[in-house]
C-alpha cells in the first residue's frame, strides 16, 4: 500500500511492536553477517600504508633526524597513544564501536597526508599524533565489534580464528603496499607514497561506514564508570596486568625492530629500492605467522606460548647485529611472537570482563603496552646514538629477555592458565 493509499483509507502502519519478532531477529542477524563480510575487506583497507620499507630512511634522508631521534618519535606516537587510548575506548563502549572505526579511518588518511607533505619537525610530529589518534581510535574498538559480532551470531569461540585473520590480511596486504611503495622511489621522491597512502585509504573510511553496532543487552554505563571499572578489572588482577606486560614486551621487540630493519638492510650493500623485498618478505612472513597462529597456540598450550613468544622475540633482535645478511631470518622473528601472542592475549582478556567495558578494557591494555614503549624505545635509541645500532640492539635484547622472564613468573603463580579458545577447538 503507497503512502498515499494509507492517507484515504485511514490506515496506518503497523507499530513495531507488532512487527512478528522473527523479522527483526532475522535482520539483525543479517546485518551481523555483513559484518564479517565487510571487516576483512576494511582490514586491507583502513592503512593502505605504501611507506613501510621507506619511512625511516625518508626521516633521517628526507628531513634530517637521526635514528635515535626517529625513537624518540615513536615514543612520542606511544605517548599519544596513552592519552587517547581509554578516551577513545570509553566512547566506543558508551557511543559505538561503528563510531569509533569511522573517526580512526578518517584521522588515518589526514595523518599520512600530513607526513608526506610535512617538511619540519613540528608538522611531522602533528602527523605522529594523527597515527597515535587513529590507532587509539582503532584499539579496543576494532576487537570488540568483532567479538560481539561473533557472539551475537553465536560463533564467538571463533574469535582468535578471526583475530588470526585480522593480522593474515593486514600482513598480506600491507606487504603488497610495501613492495610498491619501495618500487615508486626509483621514479617519484621519497614523499610520494605516502600522499598516495592517504588518497587511496579513503576507501577504509567508506567501508567503516557500511559497518553496523551489534545490539548490546542491558544496561550502558555513564561515560567515567566505564573507564573506571575497567581499568579497575585490568589493572586489579594480576591475571591481565601481566598478560597485557607480555604483550606490551613483545611489541617492544617488533617496534625495534621495525625501526632497525631498514639501516640494517642498507648495511648490506643493497640499493634503497630493494628495502621493499627485505621489508615485503618479513611482513609476509607476519601474514603466514597470523594464519598459523590459531593452531599453534592450540597446539604448545597457553603457558608455553606466553613464555616463549617473548623470549623468542627478544633473542630475535641479535640478528640484527654485525650487518650479516644470514642472519636476516633471526632479526624477524618478533614477527612471529607478535602474530601468535596477540589474538591469544586479545580473547583473554575480552573473555574475562564485562561486554559493556570490553572496548575500554581492552584499551587499557594497550595503554600499558604502549607505556612500555615509552619507557624502553628512548633508551634503546640514546644507546643506538651513543654506542651503535649493535650494542643497542644486544642491550634491548638482553633486557627484554630478562623482564619478560620475571612478568610470566607472575602470570603463572597468579594460577589462570586456561585458554577458552583452545579449548573449543581441539586440535
Amino acid at each position: 500500500m503507497r503512502a498515499g493509499d494509507r492517507a484515504r483509507t485511514g490506515a496506518r502502519p503497523l507499530p513495531i511492536a507488532l512487527v512478528p519478532p522473527a523479522v527483526t531477529e532475522d535482520a539483525a542477524r543479517r546485518a551481523l553477517e555483513r559484518n564479517l563480510r565487510i571487516l576483512p575487506w576494511w582490514w586491507a583497507t583502513r592503512w593502505i600504508w605504501l611507506g613501510e620499507a621507506i619511512w625511516v630512511i625518508y626521516l633521517t634522508t628526507e628531513r634530517g633526524l637521526t635514528l635515535g631521534e626517529v625513537l624518540l618519535f615513536q615514543a612520542v606516537y606511544s605517548a599519544v597513544v596513552i592519552a587517547g587510548e581509554v578516551p577513545t575506548g570509553m566512547m566506543a563502549d558508551r557511543w559505538g564501536r561503528r563510531l569509533s572505526v569511522i573517526l580512526g579511518s578518517v584521522v588515518a588518511v589526514g595523518a599520512m597526508l600530513t607526513f608526506g607533505l610535512g617538511h619540519t619537525i613540528p608538522i611531522l610530529l602533528v602527523s605522529y599524533a594523527m597515527f597515535s589518534i587513529a590507532d587509539a581510535l582503532f584499539s579496543g574498538a576494532d576487537s570488540a565489534i568483532l567479538f560481539d559480532t561473533l557472539k551475537g551470531l553465536g560463533r564467538d569461540a571463533e574469535f582468535t580464528r578471526w583475530q588470526a585473520r585480522e593480522q593474515v590480511i593486514g600482513g598480506a596486504s600491507t606487504g603488497v603496499y610495501t613492495l610498491i611503495g619501495a618500487l615508486m622511489v626509483r621514479w617519484v621522491p621519497l614523499s610520494v607514497p605516502f600522499v598516495v597512502s592517504g588518497s587511496l585509504s579513503v576507501v577504509g573510511v567508506v567501508l567503516a561506514w557500511r559497518l553496523v553496532d551489534p545490539p548490546r543487552e542491558g544496561e550502558r554505563h555513564y561515560f567515567t564508570r566505564i573507564g573506571v571499572r575497567a581499568a579497575r578489572e585490568v589493572l586489579g588482577r594480576r591475571t591481565l596486568l601481566t598478560a597485557a606486560l607480555l604483550m606490551a614486551l613483545v611489541t617492544a621487540a617488533i617496534q625495534l625492530m621495525g625501526v632497525a630493519q631498514q639501516p640494517v638492510f642498507l648495511s648490506y650493500g643493497v640499493p634503497l629500492w630493494s628495502l621493499g623485498l627485505f621489508v615485503g618478505v618479513q611482513l609476509g612472513f607476519s601474514a603466514v605467522s597470523a594464519a598459523i597462529a590459531d593452531r599453534l597456540g592450540r597446539r604448545i598450550g597457553l603457558v608455553m606460548m606466553f613464555l616463549s613468544m617473548p623470549l623468542i622475540a627478544s633473542v630475535a633482535l641479535l640478528g640484527g647485529v654485525g650487518g650479516v645478511i644470514w642472519l636476516y631470518p633471526i632479526l624477524i622473528m618478533p614477527s612471529l611472537s607478535w602474530n601468535v601472542l596477540w589474538p591469544y592475549v586479545s580473547d583473554y582478556i575480552a573473555r574475562r570482563v564485562d561486554n559493556h567495558i570490553r572496548a575500554t578494557a581492552l584499551s587499557v591494555a594497550s595503554v600499558l603496552v604502549h607505556l612500555v614503549s615509552v619507557a624502553v624505545l628512548p633508551l634503546f635509541g640514546f644507546a643506538i646514538d651513543r654506542r651503535g645500532i649493535d650494542a643497542g640492539l644486544a642491550m634491548a635484547s638482553l633486557g627484554i629477555a630478562i623482564t619478560s622472564l620475571l612478568v610470566f613468573l607472575v602470570w603463572w603463580r597468579a594460577g589462570d592458565h586456561v585458554s577458552a579458545a583452545a579449548e573449543a577447538h581441539p586440535v
